[in-house]
């Protein structure tokens, strides 16, 4: 990884950091500049203004939650284990006394840019997808036992529901 990939990575991971503690209108790019020890002007160059950087954000979170899915999908034994670990994914936040990435972006899901929202749309579903594919297989399996649909206890079990919860507002575009 070169100087500049590296540079990028760390305003990522602070970016980050600082999203999980703030949120993401509660820092500027003079917070990141302080903290990795360059110039705001610098952040500019590998993120040319907060949207870009949000996307970059998003679009990590995202890759490294698929890659995080696929290991889990090839280790883990039956579907009871799989949903232990997905748990366990999103305790690891709860565990650094922070929130996670995608719920402290939905918190300002209304000033956030449409590219962003659609990013973080993306997510939610792509986790909606898996978990509802998981407790469908396992349920099938008899591994899982639950009343419903697959699609409803996924949603119920990432914290969506029918009253208007934000991740509801994320995936229905309002």
């Amino acid at each position: 990884m070169n100087n500049n990939n590296k540079t990028a990575e760390l305003i990522l991971d602070i970016a980050q950091g600082l999203v999980q503690d703030v949120g993401f209108n509660g820092f500027s790019y003079s917070h990141i500049a302080e903290k990795v020890g360059i110039r705001a002007a610098s952040i500019h160059y590998h993120f040319p203004n907060k949207e870009d950087l949000g996307e970059s954000l998003i679009n990590r979170y995202h890759r490294e939650f698929g890659a995080t899915i696929a290991q889990i999908d090839n280790e883990a034994q039956n579907n009871l284990e799989k949903i232990r670990r997905y748990v366990m994914m999103f305790s690891i936040p709860v565990g650094t006394y922070c929130t996670c990435l995608s719920v402290m972006l939905a918190s300002d899901l209304a000033t956030l840019s449409e590219k962003v929202r659609e990013k973080l749309a993306k997510f939610f579903t792509a986790n909606l997808a898996w978990l509802e594919r998981v407790l469908e297989q396992g349920r099938s399996e008899c591994h899982l036992q639950f009343k419903g649909t697959a699609v409803a206890q996924a949603k119920q079990n990432i914290g969506f529901s029918s009253r208007g919860t934000t991740p509801c507002k994320i995936l229905s575009g309002s």
